[in-house]
């Protein structure tokens, strides 16, 4: 810059008057070096020029980039773990000396055996298997050789614990195998974790002991709990109970009208026969039980006996099911007129009255009905002064209606043919035929039996 114009950047030291303007030809001036100066930098700044070309070439000015995040260092990929925590691994190996354990960290887990389990082994491989998934509890970060230390052992009673409290918290079920028998109770395994059903908590049936309970899976609920003293005493009776519930519900849940179920006939009424569906009852009416009436339910059906049956009705409100059995037999009533047709006389053994005639039994598992007008001759008021239950008569089968499942028979009809056939006169004359000297010797011996009989002397 010139002496003048260093001069010149004294504002307001000659003429205050001149000093905007002298500022405007400061400005002009400064801009027309800056612009000779960067048309002298292009070409260095933008490179050499290319041959034959008087203009240099002008690059792209790299963009600035983005200073890249430090790499992550080996460590940081690790979870951070510390004493005491419960942590999934994967089982890498097993031996004699102990079992090791990846838990992604920056060193494999080491359990040694006498953290393996809380139950007697004699081999490692007993307790876990390589590639088996486990829970283990840290003890230590790092031991003398590098590895961090864990149990097994010490995961499984912490875990077994919490379920032990959250059951008992949450007043849901448990399962345990009865391991002993004491004289007071059942001594139980959860999982690992043992407790004690007292006896009068064992849901036991009339006359069962509890001996029978011995290795059996029962169902359980936490009375009591105390960590401090190891002690957990449990409830079958409520175990059972809820059980049951669980299991009632699960049926009305998944049962629907129209299914086929299988069911272990359980008791008898003079009504029907209750049968369990695998944690409740349904019931077959006596109507239901077969084609044919049926007095009892054991005429049908024995206590114990596991059948298959038609879901009739369910009431998930008032908890009912109704079940029917002759729902899966064959319909007798489809072939009846292959059996029977009107003029038949047939053989029918009475079952029952009503106030209008007397039912009877026939072959097939059918039924028919004799009104009162056919018991006999002449017509009756009440069925039990013609026959009596337990008769077997003959009938002549007068209709038969399979859609209305109804077959009318008549006793009056039978009677009043045979009183016909007995008056009715001699036959008319047949076509004479030869008699044979046999013939004649044989009709000679037919009349002296007929005459010793009625003498009552020895032919």
């Amino acid at each position: 810059m010139s002496e003048e114009q260093l001069k010149a950047t004294k504002l307001g030291a000659n003429d205050p008057i001149n000093e905007f303007e002298d500022v405007e030809k400061l400005i002009q001036e400064t801009l027309k070096e800056s612009k000779a100066i960067q048309a002298k930098e292009k070409p260095v700044a933008a490179g050499l020029a290319l041959p034959n070309e008087n203009k240099p070439e002008l690059k792209p000015q790299p963009q600035p980039q983005t200073p890249a995040k430090p790499a992550a260092t080996y460590e940081s990929t690790f979870k951070e773990y510390k004493a005491g925590d419960i942590v999934k691994g994967t089982v890498v190996k097993v031996d004699q000396k102990g079992v090791l354990v990846d838990i992604k960290y920056k060193a494999d887990g080491l359990i040694t055996l006498d953290e393996l389990a809380n139950r007697h082994f004699t081999s490692p491989d007993e307790i876990v298997k390589v590639g088996d998934n486990i829970n283990v509890l840290i003890k230590e970060l790092e031991n003398k050789e590098g590895y961090v230390v864990l149990s097994k052992a010490k995961a499984d009673s912490e875990l077994q614990w919490k379920k032990a409290y959250d059951s008992f918290k949450n007043k849901t079920l448990l399962k345990a195998k009865v391991i002993q028998v004491l004289k007071g109770g059942l001594v139980v395994d959860s999982e690992g974790l043992r407790g004690f059903v007292p006896a009068s908590q064992v849901a036991k049936k009339p006359g069962q002991s509890l001996e029978e309970f011995k290795d059996k899976i029962i169902p359980l609920k936490v009375l009591e709990i105390n960590r401090h003293q190891g002690k957990i005493v449990f409830s079958n009776r409520l175990g059972a109970g809820e059980q049951e519930k669980l299991e009632s519900q699960k049926i009305f849940d998944e049962i629907e009208v129209g299914q086929i179920r299988k069911g272990k006939v359980v008791n008898f009424k003079s009504f029907g026969a209750f049968v369990d569906l695998g944690g409740v009852e349904g019931l077959i009416h006596l109507s239901e039980l077969a084609w044919k009436r049926v007095k009892h339910p054991s005429e049908a059906l024995k206590i114990g006996e596991t059948i298959d049956v038609f879901v009739l009705g369910v009431d998930k409100v008032n908890k009912k099911i109704s079940l029917g059995l002759k729902e899966l037999l064959p319909d007798p009533w489809e072939q009846a007129t292959n059996h029977y047709k009107p003029g038949q006389v047939v053989k029918a053994k009475i079952v029952r009255f009503a106030k209008f005639g007397a039912f009877v039994e026939l072959a097939h598992d059918l039924e028919g009905l004799i009104h009162n007008t056919e018991l006999a001759k002449e017509p009756v008021r009440d069925p039990a002064a013609a026959v009596k239950i337990g008769d077997v008569v003959e009938a002549k089968v007068l209709r038969v209606i399979p859609e209305e499942q109804k077959i009318g028979l008549s006793i009056r009809d039978v009677l009043i043919s045979k009183e016909r056939e007995e008056i009715q006169p001699a036959a008319p004359a047949v076509p004479e035929q030869k008699v044979t000297i046999a013939d004649m010797i044989a009709q000679k011996e037919k009349e002296r039996a007929e005459e010793a009989a009625a003498q009552d002397e020895p032919i």
